[in-house]
């Protein structure tokens, strides 16, 4: 699900969304492990894949200065 979600996020981001949060889901039903290089391109909080350029979410601090 990992390549799939990589090959779809230009096309579709919501898409590429699903496939990360069934892959988590999936994981965490069976109580299987992540490999710590697949968690790192997931967010935690959205599911979205976190790469350079391509998506993800940014966390802003401070008041809108």
């Amino acid at each position: 699900l990992n390549q799939a979600a990589h090959w779809v996020l230009p096309l579709s981001p919501s898409l590429s969304r699903f496939y990360c949060s069934t892959q988590r889901g999936a994981a965490r039903r069976l109580v299987l492990r992540l490999a710590p290089s697949v968690k790192r391109l997931i967010c935690r909080r959205c599911c979205s894949l976190l790469l350079p350029g391509a998506g993800g979410c940014q966390r802003l601090r401070g008041r809108g200065q």
